[in-house]
């Protein structure tokens, strides 16, 4: 999997965890919950909007710089190396790669329980 196809497949599941839940009424049968990590890496000015998060999304910055934001929060987040971010809202979260970073982001995802 590359760099885009990790990022979009975060976007999908986050949007489909954090959907309505009509949404979740679509999938019938025990759901679990298990933690899932990616690191991707982003090019300085890069930029990244996840549109559906909750309070299970991390944010690390293992190298470089990211600047974090959320629709219709006052409040930035820098992040360094080594410093991690955890989201405190549900409105979207925008990435912005200050410098060029390796950033894990780290979520819940509902997963479908075999029977």
């Amino acid at each position: 999997m590359n760099q885009e196809d990790s990022l979009q497949f975060v976007q999908d599941r986050l949007r489909a965890n954090n959907g309505s839940p009509l949404d979740r009424e679509v999938h019938l049968g025990p759901r679990a919950r298990v933690m899932r990590r990616f690191a991707v890496e982003l090019e300085r000015g890069s930029t990244r909007v996840f549109e559906r998060v909750d309070g299970s999304v991390m944010v690390r910055c293992a190298s470089g710089s990211l600047w974090i934001t959320h629709d219709g929060d006052p409040k930035d987040v820098i992040l360094s190396p080594e410093e991690s971010y955890r989201a405190e809202r549900d409105a979207a979260m925008h990435l912005f790669a200050l410098q060029p970073c390796v950033l894990e982001i780290e979520f819940e995802d509902e997963v479908l329980v075999q029977q």
